[in-house]
């Protein structure tokens, strides 16, 4: 979603139909066999960008669409498109080949008019985004997900850096740009320092709207330029916010419902859209172990069959109330569903991030292990489950407390803790896994790589990965559960057509069809 005038957003719908949306009516449907993966607004135009993918691949040709009038092709894995000073801009990724100027990859260049114009000394690991605020052009350069600086310029040959931290970004330009450093938002000669961690600010005509983390659900708390704050709107969690003059537009979730879509302007709601509901008994936990930590219980029985331990830890995402279709099927059958907030995220912000990164990530798998002791010290039954860095997770809880785990479910792993920056875009996560490169990193990590450590007579594990994931290799998920085999364990390995982050619903579910059903048949 994103505000395309005052008056309406943009819509990227999913479902039996997948369609991109303005104003209620359908402006482009993509030809049969392939998906509109995002949608993003095209900066200096009237134009919106689609993205669009081969079903279940994770490879994207952007489109630009001119609502009622044309679509036209702008290329492969292009990102960020924008007009500056009348000439179509845009972020050009290189993910398994070098760019035509040379150099390493996977990487990025930013591209006007056709020519490469920054971006030839970015290093692998480090990305850009792009913003044009009129003929003022900001950009901020990363380093991973630990570190970033603001540029700003009239063109790309003369940008200034004016600040850095671990999130530094533009926000919006009224006499002055105004921008976001970490937990604080700068307006010229004001500094508002939020007292939560900050997940996104957007200048709402002459007011901020500061999306934050509070008692792990997402308040909007609303500013003046002078650093008043004026209101705190409870929200579940926010996904996405913008706004277009003094309309705010707000894409929502919640445990109990699947999305809602509204428009807030001079105090008065509009909603949208919504979709999904359903009954779920939410209760807030809490582990006490060397720090203190959160999860959420979610349950629709009193006496549940097992318990479905899920946790993430990393890379600064924090795990939130959150429509979660396996979930609710597991719930209707008769487990209950316990969230865990693990350090690695962004819960408590960025130190809470720092105390599960690097040669922090152990801290991460005994949080993890934490929640599964509580849950067997009562007596039930354990799932552990997560994907992507989550499975990292659960593959390395298996081999260091597998008397805790009745059955393990492993989505789109990083299991290969040796190799993982060799693969695809894996060197983007040095900075948060640390460099195997390096003899005394690469002998922390062999300490915990999940692949490495593997032995025999771990729980029944089911793995799952995708042929066409150009995230995370399918080959982690795929050789681990082939030594884990030779090593007498019971592991069942699905490999789907898909990319990492399966958008295309039946693809979608029919992933999930084998996981609940591996789930219903491990704990019979």
């Amino acid at each position: 979603m994103f505000a395309y005038d005052e008056r309406d957003a943009v819509l990227l719908l999913y479902g039996e139909r997948n369609s991109v949306n303005l104003g209620g009516r359908e402006i482009f449907s993509p030809p049969p066999g392939k998906l509109v993966t995002r949608v993003w607004k095209v900066h200096n135009s009237r134009e919106v960008r689609v993205s669009l993918s081969e079903k279940g691949s994770d490879r994207e040709t952007t489109l630009l669409v001119s609502p009622g009038e044309s679509v036209r092709e702008v290329g492969e894995m292009v990102e960020q498109p924008f007009y500056f000073k009348g000439e179509l801009c845009y972020v050009k990724v290189y993910m398994s080949s070098p760019p035509p100027d040379g150099g390493d990859y996977p990487t990025q260049r930013v591209v006007c008019g056709g020519e490469v114009v920054y971006g030839k000394d970015l290093k692998p690991g480090e990305f850009v985004s792009v913003r044009p605020f009129g003929d003022l052009l900001t950009l901020v350069r990363s380093k991973g997900w630990r570190h970033q600086e603001l540029f700003v310029g009239e063109d790309f040959g003369g940008m200034r850096k004016v600040d850095e931290g671990e999130t530094v970004g533009p926000v919006g330009f009224s006499d002055t740009l105004i921008y976001r450093r970490n937990d604080s938002v700068l307006t010229g000669s004001v500094t508002i320092k939020v007292d939560y961690p900050v997940l996104d600010v957007v200048l709402w005509g002459d007011l901020l709207a500061v999306e934050v983390i509070k008692d792990y659900r997402t308040p909007i708390l609303t500013y003046d330029l002078l650093g008043r704050k004026l209101d705190e709107e409870t929200h579940d969690n926010v996904l996405m916010m913008d706004s277009e003059g003094p309309t705010l537009f707000l894409t929502e979730t919640s445990f109990s419902y699947r999305v809602k879509v509204s428009s807030k302007r001079e105090g008065r709601e509009n909603v949208i859209l919504s979709s999904g509901s359903t009954q779920v008994h939410v209760k807030d936990v809490y582990v006490q172990g060397d720090v203190l930590l959160h999860g959420f219980l979610l349950t629709k029985v009193k006496e549940p069959k097992g318990v479905v331990v899920y946790g993430y830890g990393g890379f600064r995402l924090p795990l939130l109330p959150s429509y979660n279709p396996v979930h609710n099927v597991l719930m209707d059958d008769g487990f209950s569903v316990l969230i865990t907030n693990l350090r690695g995220g962004y819960e408590k912000g960025e130190e809470w991030h720092k105390a599960g990164m690097l040669k922090n990530k152990v801290n991460v798998f005994r949080d993890f292990a934490q929640f599964l002791e509580v849950v067997k010290g009562m007596g039930g039954r354990t799932v552990a489950m997560g994907g992507s860095n989550g499975g990292l997770l659960v593959g390395a809880t298996l081999n260091q407390r597998p008397e805790l785990v009745d059955c393990a479910v492993i989505g789109h792993p990083v299991l290969d803790m040796l190799r993982y920056h060799k693969l695809y875009v894996g060197k983007y996560w040095v900075e948060e896994y640390g460099d195997p490169e390096d003899p005394e990193m690469r002998d922390y990590l062999l300490s915990y790589s999940p692949y490495h450590n593997l032995r025999g007579g771990l729980p029944k594990t089911f793995v799952y990965t995708g042929l066409n994931d150009d995230r995370v290799h399918p080959g982690h998920g795929i050789k681990y559960a082939a030594r884990s085999r030779e090593l007498g364990n019971d592991v069942l390995l699905f490999v789907n057509d898909t990319g990492h982050s399966v958008a295309d619903p039946e693809l979608r579910a029919r992933e999930y069809s084998y996981v609940v059903a591996f789930i219903e048949e491990c704990l019979r």
